[in-house]
């Protein structure tokens, strides 16, 4: 083994170790009762639906991209992956309108199900404002960015060039789809093509960034639709809405 393979298979095995462990430090205080029962005590329903949403997408930035990103270059002396293209060729403009048709659909289908309408949205607010469709879009955002850097970013393409397209992407959506449990077997299966989806775009394009924007747009789709099918929600633009 070179010196090259075996410092890459270091950067692979840190980073999946990295993921591991920075994802379970973001989804136990995020989504712990403790967390959730003092927003309810300390403000009011709204502020308390609002501000835990923003403090838990906060969180998931930092933890999930932010960290992440700082300990793998200091650990590796600011060592960032390859981003080679593995002789595959760009992806067509034309590629990215399909697959944001399909995600709309997707979210379409989904928002009239009462399991899906029960957790989504995130924010359990019964009325819907500019101000609170964009917190919704800027917490997911700001959250999705480190999401995305973490398993689209530095998981994949570390792992891709230490063992290989097939098994990085293996081990990716495989981690990506166990972190979908708590909401789910459908969802948990669901994220199994999705991820291969992201996966291949990211490959493709060298960069994390395609699948940002495709994640963003699942998730601030199925939010607004989720809004606008669910009997006990619905989107009030007349008027300001009271906190």
């Amino acid at each position: 083994m070179t010196f090259t393979e075996n410092f890459e298979i270091k950067q692979a095995v840190f980073s999946l170790a990295l993921t591991i462990a920075v994802y379970y430090a973001y989804y136990f205080p995020a989504f712990s009762a403790a967390n959730k029962k003092w927003f309810q005590k300390n403000f009011s329903e709204k502020k308390g639906q609002v501000y835990l949403f923003i403090f838990q997408k906060t969180l998931g930035f930092l933890l999930l991209g932010l960290v992440p990103g700082m300990l793998f270059s200091l650990k590796f002396n600011f060592s960032t992956p390859k981003h080679s293209a593995w002789g595959l060729t760009a992806i067509p403009l034309w590629v990215y309108p399909i697959i944001l048709l399909l995600i709309v659909f997707s979210s379409v289908f989904s928002s009239r199900k009462p399991d899906v309408n029960s957790r989504i949205p995130q924010m359990r607010l019964p009325d819907w404002g500019f101000k609170e469709i964009a917190i919704s879009i800027s917490g997911w955002a700001i959250y999705l960015l480190g999401y995305e850097f973490l398993f689209r970013g530095l998981l994949l393409f570390t792992t891709a060039e230490a063992f290989g397209i097939m098994p990085a992407m293996l081990i990716n959506i495989g981690l990506y789809s166990a972190f979908h449990l708590p909401n789910g077997m459908k969802e948990t299966l669901a994220a199994i093509p999705f991820g291969l989806i992201l996966c291949v775009i990211s490959l493709i394009s060298c960069s994390f960034i395609p699948a940002f924007l495709l994640h963003l747009s699942l998730s601030i789709s199925a939010e607004m639709f989720s809004v606008h099918f669910n009997p006990n929600m619905k989107f009030l633009f007349s008027k300001k809405i009271a906190g």
